[in-house]
Parts: structure tokens; sequence; C-alpha cells
């Protein structure tokens, strides 16, 4: 009877310090969920602002998905691609009225030329 005795108070003691044990480690824990902040991801993410553009043969709609360039910045890169021909870098982009330095580097990651249109134009 009393190894019986002994035996629930071992495990009526574990199953306590278990409890305190576990209710500690939420205490200190971080919450899931705190009032007045955002989320990591609060906006949705848009995989069309990310997908590449070609310089030399983008039309109005790619060049208006870089960051900054709406219809009118587009239409002045499209008519002075018509008038001198095709880019040969992105820096000539520079030419254009309205595009400064700091958007083109801001557009490098996002804009390239293919090269078989540089090849084309030199023939």
């Amino acid at each position: 009877m009393t190894k019986e005795r002994n035996t629930r108070k071992v495990l009526l003691c574990c199953a306590a310090a278990l409890l305190l044990l576990l209710t500690g480690a939420l205490w200190f824990s971080v919450p899931f969920w705190q009032p007045g902040y955002r989320t990591v991801a609060s906006e949705p993410f848009d995989a069309h602002q990310m997908e590449m553009v070609e310089l030399n043969s983008a039309g109005i709609d790619a060049l208006c998905s870089l960051p900054g360039v709406g219809e009118k910045k587009a239409r002045a890169i499209l008519e002075y691609r018509e008038v001198h021909g095709p880019f040969s870098s992105l820096d000539e982009l520079e030419q254009v009225d309205g595009i400064s330095t700091k958007s083109i580097e801001e557009w490098r990651s996002r804009l390239y030329i293919e090269a078989d249109e540089m090849q084309k134009e030199e023939r």
C-alpha cells in the first residue's frame, strides 16, 4: 500500500512539475499576435511587378510595370527608340527626357537588352 502511495505521489509531483514548466514556457514565449503590429507580408505580392522587361521590344504596358514609370515616361522611351533605333545599353536611357540615372539604377534588376537585337542592328 505504501509503495502504491509513493508511486502516486511521485506521479503527481511529476505532473505538477510538468504543468509548471509548460506554464512558464508559455508565459515567456512570444505571442502569436500582438495588437498594433502588422504581419511581415501585410500587402499581397504581385509577381507581375517582378517580371523582366526587354528594353528594345517592350510595349507601353511592360514599361509601365517598372517602378516610377507612367504612361508619359513609357511613351517617351518608345518615341526615343523609334527615332534613334534600339538601345545598345541601359545607360542610353539617360538620353530620354524625364529619366534620371537614379531611375536607371533602380530598374537595372528588371531591364535587359537581348544580345540578338544588338547584333541584328550591327549588320
